[in-house]
């Protein structure tokens, strides 16, 4: 289930679960697959999952050097060719979500169908953090690594999801303890996020996507989703209860959207849409 793929001269980790048409799982800044422990059961049931750790986190190699989205993209072609798929679904999320749009406009005969979530059009068409938050972004507060782990959770989940979870919150603590992203690495792949705008991309989209958001996202204000949405010619958005982690705390229902549409092509919800999560 977990291999490593030669990517120009680095290591790229990556997992895969499940049976059916390919489903290409890109994480974002810091992120590894971690991030989709509880997507897993009902996805994979649908799609074999696809799922790589970019260059500078999780497994795979962290080289000194510039990131940028296009190298990110470049890296999952690579990877695709490497495992023959020669087409799949994409689902990007946060900065994963920069690099699905860059890979969905520059190779869109490889793209079937995209769900983007808790990302933005990037550059001077995005809506970023408060200074707060962007404050705590680039300077964690806390003495140690887990101390900074844990001091960040709360701009990705709700207070309730914290309190009820706490098992699950410290299985991510200890899945990141243990395969640590070192400082210059995630600078680098912050920059690289920094540096991106899909205001090109989005607008060459030409495969049917799904526009997903937290309704209180602090760090991808939702008003990014609408802008991608209006910026990308076949989409349609949804806005879900929750923070920027939202696909993960109200996981059943995610996974049954994100399934209705890489599936059917058709959601039962109205185009822009709030959907609550089950209670």
């Amino acid at each position: 289930m977990e291999s490593f793929v030669q990517i120009e001269g680095i290591q790229l980790c990556v997992e895969r679960r499940g049976k059916g048409r390919p489903l290409l799982l890109i994480p974002g800044l810091g992120a590894g697959n971690w991030l989709w422990q509880r997507n897993l059961h009902g996805l994979a049931k649908h799609f074999e999952l696809i799922m790589p750790e970019l260059r500078g986190s999780g497994r795979s190699d962290k080289p000194d050097h510039f990131y940028s989205i296009t190298l990110f993209a470049s890296d999952m072609l690579e990877l695709l060719d490497a495992l023959a798929l020669s087409r799949v679904h994409v689902l990007g999320a946060s900065m994963g979500g920069f690099v699905a749009q860059h890979f969905a406009a520059k190779w869109p005969e490889r793209v079937e169908k995209l769900i983007l979530v808790s990302t933005s059009l990037g550059g001077q068409c995005q809506e970023g953090p408060d200074g707060e938050t962007l404050s705590r972004i680039i300077r964690p507060r806390g003495r140690t690594r887990r101390e900074r782990l844990q001091d960040a959770y709360p701009f990705h989940f709700s207070e309730n999801y914290l309190a009820r979870n706490a098992a699950d919150v410290e299985r991510i603590t200890e899945w990141r303890d243990q395969h640590p992203q070192p400082e210059f690495a995630y600078y680098r792949q912050l920059l690289a996020g920094n540096a991106y705008s899909a205001h090109r991309d989005a607008a060459a989209i030409a495969a049917p996507t799904l526009v997903c958001a937290g309704k209180d996202d602090p760090l991808v204000p939702p008003i990014n989703a609408h802008r991608l949405n209006e910026r990308i010619p076949r989409s349609k958005l949804l806005l879900f209860e929750g923070k920027h982690l939202f696909f993960v705390e109200h996981n059943h229902l995610f996974n049954a959207t994100a399934v209705e549409f890489l599936r059917d092509g058709e959601l039962a919800y109205s185009q822009e849409k709030s959907v609550a999560a089950n209670p």
